[in-house]
């Protein structure tokens, strides 16, 4: 089929063959102007002949572009533009790429800029034209406009099979965003780019100014992979700063366990069985070992009168009421000054309300440590349709991120889910709290705080156990069991036999 086959009556172009498909007058202009030689032309879908230019009124010479279905024309040697044929939106010369099936395609912004790559030692089945002019940024998908359809074409037809797509595409406002559009359409994992060098615009130009050897060598050995947040060689991460550690007060315990901020724990235990209280005083050691002031929800246990009652024994070293009242001044005043609460106006409280509030102790006041107790007098703000374990790992992650951006510790306080009979008794594990398994998956330290009996006889029995069921990292310590027994006089939990293995 002749190009002429194509044409609209008014558009029809005429061939000539003084030169095969180009002409001597085509010739010439692309060896003068473009810096494409004779032969390279012979090697691409492309002919010379006369188009009518609407916009000149006229009919002239003219280097045309053929497409699988109809055909771009330019004047020479001015400048003048029009297709015909029913010409279809698609990459140019994509039926010798799909064929040539290479690992490697160039993709430029022009037909006269991709027969320069060729020129300057690129196969012929290697380059793409693409449709260029961009005006805006593109919102949303831009797989999903009209416009770019013939991109998602191209790749079922085989472009996926591409392993590198080397973006060669002009150096213009309107160049950069179609590049950021075929990033987006092609991904990220094979899109390469060309920085042209300062006054460069496109290859054609580069191949007139700095000659064939250098745009090859840029686009073949100067691209770039197109950057990807996220990934990196070990030698591009920065060293970490040490973590951060706080001792429990425990000194019997050694370095089995440890708390640091930017993590999130979880605590769990039966009710009745001491999880406030031994959290209670583990957190007073640290707030009074590093002056840390700490932030606490606490919806079962009040502040006034039994946080404080406890904090009081603990900073005195005596129960309350053995205590005189400078004495409960004295320590009134350390924890006024170290220690923040959150109380819900309607006793309802959300997480959304709880992060809120606890960002303005962080923020405001310098808190490092954020206690919730317990988590299901939390008021769930699940979305339709969501699941109550995906509902957890949102709070989860959340909660781990606002420890991390907000450099502190964040600690939940969590009551197991109604256990069978056959374990009723015994310890729960961090999988047993109500809800889903991220408890157990999504936690930095997994604790349990458990009681094996309550009483013996009518006597009640104060030892307890402490459990550390998971250690994301390695300086927090690691799994272990540790022995607790509450001293009545003293008023506070002493480490027994801390470790039984």
């Amino acid at each position: 089929m002749t190009m002429s086959e194509n044409a609209t009556t008014a558009e029809r172009p005429s061939t000539s063959s003084t030169m095969g498909r180009v002409d001597l007058r085509a010739a010439k202009w692309f060896q003068e102007k473009r810096g494409i030689s004779p032969e390279t032309l012979a090697r691409m879908p492309v002919a010379s002949g006369t188009a009518f230019y609407p916009d000149a009124g006229a009919k002239l010479p003219s280097v045309l572009f053929k497409y699988t279905q109809g055909w771009k024309a330019r004047s020479i040697p001015d400048k003048h533009f029009v297709s015909g044929g029913e010409l279809k939106r698609e990459f140019w010369n994509l039926p010798a790429v799909l064929k040539a099936n290479p690992k490697t395609v160039w993709v430029v912004e022009g037909e006269c800029d991709a027969i320069a790559l060729v020129e300057a030692g690129i196969a012929p089945g290697a380059v793409l034209s693409a449709h260029g002019a961009k005006a805006q940024p593109t919102e949303g998908d831009p797989a999903a406009l009209p416009g770019y359809a013939y991109v998602g074409e191209a790749l079922e037809a085989g472009l996926q099979r591409v392993e590198r797509i080397v973006w060669c595409g002009d150096d213009d406002p309107a160049g950069r965003l179609l590049r950021d559009d075929m990033v987006r359409m092609i991904g990220k994992a094979r899109f390469h780019f060309v920085q042209w060098p300062e006054g460069i615009k496109d290859a054609n130009e580069m191949l007139l100014t700095d000659g064939a050897q250098a745009l090859r060598e840029l686009v073949e050995a100067g691209s770039l992979p197109w950057p990807v947040e996220g990934l990196y060689r070990l030698s591009a991460l920065p060293e970490p700063a040490p973590m951060v550690l706080w001792e429990t007060g425990f000194p019997e315990w050694e370095s089995k366990v440890k708390l640091a901020p930017r993590t999130l724990s979880v605590v769990t235990g039966h009710p009745g069985h001491g999880k406030t209280a031994v959290w209670g005083q583990i957190w007073y050691n640290v707030v009074k070992t590093y002056c840390i002031p700490i932030c606490v929800a606490t919806f079962e246990t009040r502040p006034k009168p039994h946080m404080r009652r406890q904090l009081r024994t603990l900073y005195c070293g005596a129960r309350e009421f053995d205590l005189q009242d400078e004495e409960k001044a004295d320590a009134d005043r350390w924890i006024n000054e170290m220690y923040f609460w959150l109380v819900h106006p309607a006793h309802r409280p959300t997480l959304e309300w709880f992060m809120d509030m606890a960002e303005v102790a962080v923020v405001r006041h310098g808190c490092r440590i954020v206690q919730v107790d317990p988590w299901n007098r939390l008021e769930a703000s699940r979305t339709p349709g969501e699941r109550e374990d995906e509902y957890v790992g949102r709070c989860l992650r959340s909660l781990h991120q606002f420890a991390n951006d907000l450099n502190c510790h964040v600690q939940i306080l969590a009551h197991p889910a109604k256990m069978d009979s056959a374990r009723r008794g015994s310890a729960p594990q961090l999988e047993d709290i109500a809800g889903a398994k991220h408890w157990d998956n999504m936690v930095d330290q997994g604790l349990t705080v458990h009681r094996p009996k309550m009483f013996d006889g009518e006597k009640a029995v104060t030892e307890a156990q402490f459990f550390q069921r998971k250690a994301r990292f390695e300086e927090l310590g690691r799994p272990c069991k540790l022995n607790l027994d509450y001293d009545r006089k003293l008023g506070k939990f002493k480490s027994v036999d801390y470790e039984i293995k």
